[in-house]
């Protein structure tokens, strides 16, 4: 299972689509091992699920007086300090490829 079946999460973060091309990339550097595959992408996929729950719960929370208080809390922080809600979607964007040796376990360094 990859991207949005193997990662239920709310669409908060956009990123189920996200993780199903990640998904389909580090196979290909963990050629015939599942284990390897899960041990490389549990730790991310938990993560941005756990923190797309969390978006969800706020973002989405219902009544008059937690509705105010959240939405002043975000402007008063939007304006008390730019880019500070932005900085806790870094770990979202960070997201590179696995680089070599990939599944071989051989190091490729000096070969042409």
């Amino acid at each position: 299972m990859l991207g949005d079946a193997a990662h239920p999460m709310p669409p908060t973060l956009g990123q189920g689509g996200n993780q199903a091309v990640e998904d389909a990339i580090v196979p290909a550097h963990h050629a015939h091992a599942l284990a390897a595959y899960t041990a490389a992408r549990l730790p991310r996929t938990t993560a941005i699920t756990r923190q797309a729950v969390r978006a969800a719960r706020f973002s989405m929370s219902t009544g008059r007086a937690p509705t105010a208080v959240r939405d002043t809390a975000l402007a008063a922080l939007s304006r008390a300090v730019p880019g500070l809600l932005l900085r806790g979607f870094a770990s979202v964007a960070d997201w590179r490829p696995p680089q070599p040796p990939y599944a071989s376990g051989r190091s490729t360094a000096g070969k042409r």
